[in-house]
């Protein structure tokens, strides 16, 4: 006679840490083992739970300088980010992601007449830009370049340089990061990009060609 047991509790048990194992795993996320005082267990479990969403929330962003540290971004891995950010947050700026061999993420920003901001990860920089003018349309390009050089100081976070477009000379305001920094500081530099370009185009408008 042939003896069916039933199965014990451990290896009940072990069925469900496995499966849930593998729910995690198609999830995208990765098991990691930590050491930590017995009386931060709770901690942990928050954090844990916190660190499974795509983005985190928002009592929880200051730890996004901490895996940024670790993690550099990547222009695609960036444009998913702030993708999330944006709808999650509201904010009134729309996102593109122009793919080729260089990926750029192309951002409007309405609240800043639809000024358009480029931004692109390479190696550890992170370079955000955006066209001031183009030189065709400067009466005095010296005494322009001059005024340029003396309006950068003003604004630290932001610099004017000069760029060739399809053949053009383009001025653009520009700003760097690495690429190890954390989203909300490349938000802000996106929003602080926009105003020093408007102040800028404001201050050097008396060297425009009125044509």
């Amino acid at each position: 006679m042939t003896l069916v047991t039933k199965p014990t509790s451990t290896s009940t048990s072990a069925k469900s840490q496995r499966a849930f194992r593998d729910r995690m795993r198609l999830k995208g996320l990765v098991a990691r083992q930590v050491f930590i005082r017995p009386q931060h267990r709770e901690i942990l479990a928050t954090v844990e739970l916190a660190l499974r969403e795509p983005i985190l929330p928002r009592n929880f962003r200051h730890l996004e300088a901490y895996s940024a540290m670790t993690q550099p971004w990547t222009t695609v891995s960036l444009h998913e980010a702030l993708s999330e950010h944006i709808a999650r947050e509201r904010l009134p700026i729309h996102l593109s992601l122009e793919r080729g061999a260089d990926p750029t993420i192309a951002i409007d920003l309405p609240e800043h007449g639809d000024l358009q901001v480029h931004l692109i990860a390479s190696g550890e920089q992170l370079f955000v830009s955006t066209p001031l003018c183009h030189g065709a349309s400067i009466r005095d390009r010296a005494a322009f370049n001059d005024a340029c050089l003396r309006l950068n100081p003003l604004n630290p976070l932001s610099n004017i340089g000069l760029q060739q477009l399809e053949g053009d000379d383009v001025y653009v305001m520009f700003g760097e990061l690495s690429t190890r920094s954390p989203l909300a500081n490349i938000v802000e530099e996106i929003d602080v990009l926009a105003r020093n370009t408007l102040d800028a185009a404001e201050a050097l408008r008396s060297y425009f060609d009125a044509r």
